[in-house]
């Protein structure tokens, strides 16, 4: 069985300083070099702890430290007991219902009634 992981850097608790004002082209440099160190990160512990055979997905690294990783129960508890990473999971994969449920088929025929009383003319 499949489970979503979410993993994000353990931080420990600072006053909030608001930043200087920056160039917004830094700012984004830093999120995606953090967020690639955050997946580089995760990936040297699974290598490891030998688990790279006991995750099906990860997704890529973005501007924010959060990677999504499909696991199984036994990394989700190895990630869990790692002093650098937050864990969290959602539901098993395999208990998602599907998106998009199949629709029951209509004959246009069968619709030709409800139109035919849109299309009349009003007096």
């Amino acid at each position: 069985m499949w489970i979503e992981t979410i993993i994000m850097p353990r931080e420990e608790s600072e006053p909030y300083v608001p930043a200087a004002e920056r160039d917004r082209r830094n700012v984004l440099k830093a999120a995606a070099h953090e967020g690639r160190a955050l997946r580089d990160a995760v990936l040297g512990f699974l290598d490891t702890n030998q688990l790279s055979g006991a995750v099906k997905w990860m997704s890529e690294p973005g501007f924010l430290p959060i990677i999504t990783v499909h696991c199984t129960d036994l990394a989700l508890s190895k990630l869990r007991e790692a002093a650098d990473f937050v864990v969290g999971c959602a539901a098993p994969i395999d208990a998602y219902p599907a998106l998009v449920r199949p629709q029951p088929h209509l004959a246009p025929e069968a619709m030709l009634p409800a139109v035919s009383t849109l299309l009349e003319p009003r007096l």
